[in-house]
């Protein structure tokens, strides 16, 4: 018999190529559905920020809490952010028009160096993320309840690749 590979199916799914460890930290890519190019992050803050940036864009999945500006500048952009979102005319989602837009991508074929992730956030609640992730080296899925989990979870299987 064949071997079964995991599958997620969503429209916010991103998959997260990790290439190289670097001070105890980890770069690599992200790709998401509705680009042919990648997203490079430099260490695992910056990679989170970045998906956070992507589901901001996205409105999806949607915020559980406000965002929070502490400067003059950051709050005019979260303002920008949201007359851009009401302006849409139509009863579409801004993920659903960047998907008629760009068309979908498969991302589940990418693949990095040291570790390949392929991650659904589900939810955006308690200043957290909560969703799915498959560990593509190992064919494993796995749930996580918090953004902490989900790196901890992906440190765990690039310990385990490495050894």
């Amino acid at each position: 018999m064949g071997e079964t590979k995991q599958m997620l199916f969503a429209k916010n799914l991103i998959c997260i190529c990790v290439d190289e460890k670097k001070n105890e930290d980890y770069l690599g890519k992200i790709y998401h559905q509705y680009s042919d190019s990648f997203i490079p992050f430099d260490g695992v803050a910056d990679m989170m920020l970045k998906i956070e940036e992507l589901f901001d864009e996205w409105d999806f999945p949607q915020r559980g809490l406000a965002e929070r500006a502490f400067t003059k500048e950051a709050k005019e952009a979260i303002r920008e952010r949201n007359k851009r979102r009401h302006q849409n005319d139509s009863d579409l989602l801004p993920i659903e028009i960047i998907q008629e837009k760009f068309g979908v991508r498969n991302i589940q074929n990418k693949k990095g160096e040291l570790g390949t992730f392929v991650v659904q956030v589900v939810y955006r609640q308690d200043a957290t993320w909560q969703g799915h992730v498959i560990i593509k080296e190992a064919n494993e899925k796995m749930d996580f309840i918090s953004a902490f989990e989900l790196i901890k979870i992906m440190d765990k299987a690039l310990e385990e690749n490495q050894d």
